[in-house]
């Protein structure tokens, strides 16, 4: 379960394994690539803030598990214009996350993407359901102040991962 604004999340499986996992992005891509840390430590550190890196550790993290890439279909949320000092920020990941997908061959099977709401999503990868609820009005800045200081935090740092693409 995520809670997404501008956020993208994929929920990535093979369904023929049942094996899955969903990803949660701030940025399309790094800066600056370095060297990608094993996992768990990726996950346990804000490598995966970055759509290049969480997708890959992602696909990485199935296949291991016994799922096999050419099986591979996606879900994607998220994405979405909630406040007016985000530089379209939800419309970059939407883009990325579309170009990346469409680009390692996995088939999206459905999205619920961009809008101005944030929304909040259920993934089981075992079955593919994913669960969506729209945020429809924010009772409080918690999301606005979550992301601005995640994305205040993501510009300032610097990671110590690289991708590495294989087919």
């Amino acid at each position: 379960m995520t809670v997404l604004g501008s956020c993208v999340a994929a929920c990535i499986r093979d369904p023929r394994k049942g094996i899955g996992g969903m990803n949660h992005f701030l940025l399309p891509i790094q800066n600056k690539p370095k060297k990608l840390k094993p996992w768990p430590e990726s996950y346990l550190n804000d490598d995966a803030r970055y759509g290049d890196l969480a997708m890959e550790l992602l696909i990485n993290d199935i296949i291991k598990r016994g799922g096999q890439r050419q099986y591979l279909e996606a879900k994607i949320f998220g994405g979405a214009q909630m406040f007016e000092s985000r530089m379209e920020i939800g419309q970059r990941n939407v883009a990325f996350v579309r170009e990346y997908l469409t680009f390692e061959s996995i088939a999206i099977r459905s999205h619920d993407v961009n809008g101005i709401y944030g929304r909040k999503v259920y993934f089981i990868p075992e079955t593919g359901d994913v669960y969506v609820k729209r945020i429809n009005s924010l009772h409080n800045r918690t999301i606005e102040e979550r992301e601005e200081n995640y994305l205040r935090d993501a510009q300032k740092e610097k990671t110590d991962a690289i991708i590495n693409f294989f087919n």
